[in-house]
This record gives C-alpha cells, structure tokens and sequence, in this order.
C-alpha cells in the first residue's frame, strides 16, 4: 500500500499493508487531511525533536472497517467510522471522565505512532466514532478538526446569540471557530494577514465569515465598521501567534473572555495588571474529546455545518505538493485521497 511516511524526510512509499492485532482494527482510509502539526513534522520544526521515525503521519482521517483482530466487539467489517486522533491510557481519571486528551500517558495517533496517510491504517477499537450513514465518508475525514473548533467554541467559551466575537487566524481551526461561532448566533469577525489575503480570508468569505485583512487596516477600522466601534465580547485566538494574543488582551471588552486553541513557537511577554483590572477571562482550549466528536459528525451529517468550500483534494501520490501548498497557505484544508 501507499503511505505518507517520515522516515528522516516525507516520501511517499510502499508498505505492507498491515495486520489488526487483538483489539485493533483495519481501515481502509478514505480521506486524511493535512494538519498543521504534521506540517511541523514534516519540516522537522522545533518542538517535534520527539518524534521519532519512521512513522505514518495523519490523525484527521476517515475510513471503512476492512478486518478485525481478535477481541473486537464494537465494530465490525464495512462499517464506516473516524478514529479519535488523541489516545489516552483508558484507564487514568482523565480517560474515565472523557478528557482523553488530558490524559498523561496520550498519544497523538500520526505522530506518536502510523496514522492516516496510507491506503489503510490499524486503529484501537475502542477509539473509532461511527460516522452517520447520511454523512459522505470523505468529508468526515473534517470530523477531528471540526472538533476541535466545537471544543473550543462549544465548551470552553459558551458564546452567547449576539455577541461580538473576533477570531484571530484563518487557517482550518479558525474558519471552523468562526463558522461555530456564526453558527450560534455571534457577530463574527475573522481575521488575518497579507498572507492570507490570496487563499485563506476569500475562502472564508464564501462560507459567509466578515473577514479583515490587518495588512491593509487596522483592527479599530474593522472593528468600528463591524461592530460598531464596539469592543469585542470573545476573541478566540487559532493563529498560533503572540502578537494576536497580545492584540486580543488589549482589545476585548472589561469582562470579555479570550479563548486560546493556537499552538505557539514563542514564548511570550505578558504584564497582567491591565488584564485584572478589566476582569479578562483567558481559557486555553486544547484538541477535542469523544463527545465533541459526536457533536462535530452531527453538524456534519446534518449540513448546519458545510466546510465542503475549505476542502482542496490532493491524491496520496502528491502528498509533498500538498504539504507545499499547506505551508505556504495556498490552502485551508488539504485532504489526501488515497
């Protein structure tokens, strides 16, 4: 079989296809999608020196059960599932309360161990959420990262029907957040650079978010035309970067809430005293767990959500062009097809 391998640099290679052994299960993938932490993978970024290859890159992954290692009972040949990227030990007070991915002893499937980038792929039984029989299987494979953004929307932030929410950073997470978010009833203003200005804000306009290009104003010119010259509610803070946290500390509201889901490369510089005396609320939102899951595949099936105008499809035989394009921003969401 095809696969997305890093093994001292990204290749696509063959493989044997490999066998479930007792309490795993076989799937025949359908669609992978590229996310940003393979993409640091990929590059060999700082902070992913512990990974160690070679190994299969991908948890945003869709597919059909193919066969069955022993001891499997919750799933069976031809059933149409997406695996739950962050693995918990199953046994800790984390993965007992479902926050899987708090767990101590987590693994990222893609990363930690194979992933989805390959024409099939061995997954746990116990980590598999069947997808709908409504739902197209490839976009299903949207079911991790739209997670996430139900995670942080959902149950870290509780946004309320009109209220002014600035989300910061265009890529996949955000535009998710902002669909969320929109979703709900908010007033959404996304944000992000020149850039973003190519791919990733147009994109975002089609699936009907206000979008502001900070290269070419500044965010009070946005924000008075948006919003009133109001200052926002909730700012929910994807693009990974300190200078839009910063910029999200000084501009919410007395008593407004910033939610964290970005992943960040720098440490950042932070004097709180004007943070106090406003009465900021900061929550850090991190991936997604089991019942998001389940909320993020019932928006999908039922068409409240439709992320169908971020996908760019890419077969696994291109999977470096995809990279490419990933990194330079030249796409929101690039979804590997085996």
């Amino acid at each position: 079989m095809k696969t997305g391998r890093l093994s001292g640099e990204a290749e696509v290679t063959d493989r044997p296809i490999p066998t479930p052994g007792a309490g795993e299960v076989l799937l025949r993938v359908a669609a992978c999608g590229i996310c940003g932490s393979d993409l640091h993978a990929f590059r060999s970024d700082p902070g992913f020196e512990w990974i160690q290859p070679p190994v299969t890159l991908g948890h945003e992954f869709s597919g059909t059960v193919e066969a069955v290692g022993q001891d499997v009972h919750l799933v069976s040949p031809g059933d149409r599932v997406v695996p739950i990227a962050i693995q918990g030990c199953g046994s800790c007070d984390f993965c007992r309360s479902g926050v899987t991915q708090l767990c101590p002893q987590r693994e990222l499937v893609g990363l930690s161990c194979d992933g989805g980038m390959a024409e099939y792929a061995v997954v746990p039984e116990w980590q598999l959420v069947p997808v709908p029989s409504e739902l197209d299987l490839g976009l299903a494979a949207l079911c991790e990262p739209l997670a996430v953004a139900v995670h942080a929307v959902f149950t870290r932030a509780c946004i309320k029907p009109g209220q002014k929410v600035v989300v910061s950073g265009p890529g996949p997470i955000g535009v998710l957040c902002g669909m969320l978010a929109d979703l709900g009833g908010a007033e959404v203003l996304l944000t992000g650079v020149e850039r973003d200005s190519a791919w990733r804000l147009p994109a975002a306009e089609r699936v009907g978010l206000e979008t502001a290009n900070l290269s070419e104003a500044p965010l009070e010119a946005y924000l008075r035309d948006g919003f009133g010259g109001n200052a926002p509610d909730f700012w929910i803070e994807s693009s990974g970067s300190v200078r839009a946290l910063g910029s999200a500390l000084e501009s919410v509201r007395p008593g407004g809430k910033i939610i964290v889901v970005g992943l960040y490369a720098e440490q950042m510089s932070f004097y709180p005293t004007s943070a106090v005396r406003r009465e900021l609320d900061v929550v850090f939102s991190y991936s997604c767990s089991y019942a998001d899951y389940r909320t993020a595949l019932s928006l999908l099936s039922s068409g409240a959500v439709d992320p169908g105008p971020l996908i760019s499809r890419y077969p696994l035989r291109d999977a470096r062009k995809a990279f490419e394009v990933t990194g330079g921003g030249r796409v929101v969401k690039a979804m590997l097809v085996p």
